[in-house]
């Protein structure tokens, strides 16, 4: 599993990341003339789809890359909370088949949205190497 900093600091662009994140399948290298393409459209896809109708972000894909992991950040602390939530409202309540499930379920997708995070961070400091060129 991927672990992020518990202040939910991030590090600058340019940093040194650890080895286990992965880059994102879908997107081109970085130096390759797909890279800012596939970047974009892959960013687009974990966004919400509104967001597609933002022209800045078409033709700004480090925006883009910077607010998708602003909103990452925003869906891993709801669903720490939401787990929290759910844990509490167990305490000393009777079990039901699907507890242990749910519970299984918030931690599945805690364990996704921190590593796209990961990902989407790689893609951002990767844009914004390409946009200081």
């Amino acid at each position: 599993m991927i672990e992020i900093p518990a202040s939910g600091a991030y590090s600058a662009p340019g940093a040194v990341r650890p080895p286990s994140i992965r880059w994102p399948g879908s997107v081109r290298r970085p130096g390759t003339r797909e890279f800012e393409r596939s970047a974009t459209d892959w960013l687009f896809d974990l966004a919400p789809a509104r967001w597609r109708h933002e022209q800045v972000f078409h033709r700004n894909p480090l925006h883009l890359a910077h607010l998708v992991r602003l909103h990452l950040d925003a869906e891993i602390l709801a669903v720490q909370a939401g787990l929290r939530a759910l844990r509490a409202a167990l305490l000393g309540a009777p079990r039901r088949a699907d507890d242990t499930e749910t519970i299984e379920a918030y931690l599945r997708e805690q364990t996704w949205a921190k590593a796209v995070r990961e990902q989407v961070g790689l893609v951002e400091d990767a844009l914004h190497r390409a946009h200081r060129r």
